[in-house]
This record gives structure tokens, sequence and C-alpha cells, in this order.
């Protein structure tokens, strides 16, 4: 339904635009100080805990990219239409644990230095195996190479990448997502927001103004059986869009979209599921017709869903929680399928 309304809009907006042309009316000039910007959030899929080249130095994702046919160039060399900054790590660990882009490790807060880069692979912010720590990635990547041709050099999509692993709404061993303390030590929300406004003002500092369009949110694997999961979401979308609503479009908190994901549903392997009740909630939120920025990519094993698998190995899944390599890829093309399909790109 969403869909169909916006594509209903888009085909009388360019209905009216060939009109004005046929009037002589001047073509706008097109807008090179405002760049799109989205937040992807979570815990560790979202993070990047997938494997790009396995240890033992088998290239899965190239190998992936072969098979089907695709150019594997942009992704290595790096997509210079849509620039990533990313800041994360596995929670439990403690913060001298961080994996970041930044050299500096003296404290959480410095860590959060914004480094804005084409995006490629290598940008996981995965645990360290056998001593390689540049060998995952995330949906940034396929979300980047699906959306890149309708971005540009000058005017790049930005995306924000601030996700730690193994996070919860309800862990009770230090930080989670519920607190909203301003205390780094307990509440992830404050070092989302705290990472998210330095990568905005640094964006600001280029001389580009950034508008804030989207959040995407993969989460859930810690509270899959909760039933509060959706109380939690609803609040944690609430604070988002109405702390960064100076940065969305007619700074109107509700024009930034959110794209959440359901979580491994258990089927189509041996693996048992996280539970039903993050999933229901994601799909209950996504689908809901009175808010059409809200929506959610079905990775399910049912009929319709992506079918996205984790947890084997030989085929990129490291340990047992994190999708394969062409299912991490895979999940970052539907997020970029939701962002053109909805519209949510400006004109480049």
């Amino acid at each position: 339904m969403k869909l169909q309304k916006k594509i209903l809009f888009l085909g009388a907006l360019v209905a009216t635009s060939l009109v004005a042309c046929n009037n002589g009316q001047p073509t706008p000039e097109p807008d090179n100080t405002h760049v799109d910007v989205f937040v992807l959030s979570g815990q560790s899929n979202m993070e990047g805990s997938t494997y790009y080249v396995h240890p033992n130095g088998t290239e899965l994702l190239k190998n992936y990219f072969e098979e089907e046919g695709m150019d594997y160039a942009p992704v290595e060399e790096g997509i210079s239409t849509v620039k990533t900054s990313y800041y994360g790590f596995y929670y439990p660990n403690g913060w001298a644990q961080a994996h970041t882009a930044s050299p500096d490790t003296s404290s959480p807060e410095a860590r959060m230095t914004p480094n804005f880069q084409p995006t490629k692979v290598g940008m996981g912010v995965g645990d360290t195996v056998q001593g390689k720590k540049d060998i995952f990635f995330g949906p940034e990547l396929g979300l980047a190479n699906t959306i890149a041709e309708s971005a540009s050099e000058e005017n790049p999509v930005h995306l924000i990448k601030c996700a730690f692993s193994g996070s919860g709404f309800t862990k009770a061993d230090g930080a989670n997502w519920t607190k909203r303390d301003e205390d780094p030590t307990k509440s992830l929300f404050y070092l989302l927001k705290t990472y998210t406004y330095n990568c905005l003002h640094a964006i600001e500092e280029t001389g580009k103004v950034p508008v804030l369009k989207g959040f995407l949110w993969h989460q859930g694997e810690s509270d899959g059986g909760d039933a509060k999961y959706e109380d939690y979401t609803r609040t944690l979308v609430g604070d988002f869009r109405e702390e960064f609503k100076s940065y969305a479009v007619d700074e109107d908190p509700d024009k930034i979209a959110f794209i959440d994901c359901t979580i491994y549903d258990g089927k189509g392997t041996s693996k048992m599921s996280y539970g039903t009740a993050a999933n229901n909630a994601k799909l209950k939120i996504g689908n809901e017709s009175e808010d059409d920025l809200n929506f959610c990519i079905n990775a399910n094993h049912e009929e319709g869903g992506l079918g996205l698998e984790i947890g084997d190995d030989s085929k990129g899944g490291y340990n047992t929680y994190h999708y394969n390599t062409p299912d991490a890829y895979k999940l970052g093309k539907a997020y970029g399928e939701i962002i053109l399909n909805n519209n949510l790109l400006r004109d480049k």
C-alpha cells in the first residue's frame, strides 16, 4: 500500500514536470548543498560480523559477485558516491575491546572521531579473528552498491554506522538501549546520539547541509522472545526522531524514515529460533498504514521473505549468529531497495 501510493504520487509529479517543461518553464538548478544521511544501528549483524574474505584466504564475497555476474571492483575499491563512517564494539567485553576506525583508544568518546570514506569491503567492526579484523562487512556494502548510481560524487549519500555487538534492550550487565542516562557506561542511546552528532557536524564542516532521511535498525537477537519488544522499539524510534528533528526534512521528526529488518527465524537450517515476539513486533510496526515512513524487511523463510541464512562458517557466517556472505550483502541490498522504491533520496 505504501509503495503503491508513492508510485502514484511520483507519476503525478513526473507528469507535472513534463507539463512545466512543455510550457517553457525553466528547469530548477540542482541542489548542491544538501546531502542525504542515513543512520545504521543495532547489534552485530548491523555492526558487520560477516566475512568478505575468510581467515583462510578464500575470497567469499568476490566469488559470490562472480557467480552472480556482478562487478566486484566498486565494492573493493570504494563507492565514491556513498560514504560511510563507523563506530562500534562488542560491549559485553568492556570498552577496552572497542573496534573502530579511529586510532585513538583513550576513551569511548575520544574514539568517536568521524572518518567518512568511500564505502567498501572491510568496514565491518566485528571481532578480531586469527589476528585479522578488516575481513568483515555489514549491510552498508549492499546498501551503498544498490543506491550508488542514484547519488553523486559532488553530493554523496552519507552513512553513519553506530552499532554494538551483543547489545539488547533488557540486558542488565552494563549498557543497553533502554537507558537514556548521559553516561556512556550505561546508555547505548547516548553513544549513538553522540557519534551521530559528531558525524553530522563533520559533514557541516565540509560546507554541506546534512539531511537525515532514515534510521536503519537491525537488532533483536538478544531480545527475541521479549513481549515488550514493540514498546521498546517505538520508544527508541520516537526518541531518535525527536532528538534529530532539526536535521529532518522541514524539521519534521516524522519525515525520518524507520527501516527495520526481522531477525533470523530459525527455519531453513537446524539452528534454533531466537523467538517470534521481536519479529512480530517488527512486522507490525513496519506495516502500519498510518505511518508511511515505517518499513520492515522480511528476512524470514516464509513465502515472500528473503530467507536469509546465518552461521555457516564456510559461507562467511562467522560463529552462530551472523549472516552468511551472500545473505549479508542481500540484507544491505534490501535496505537500499526500500530507500529507492520510496523516493528517500534527493535528485543527484
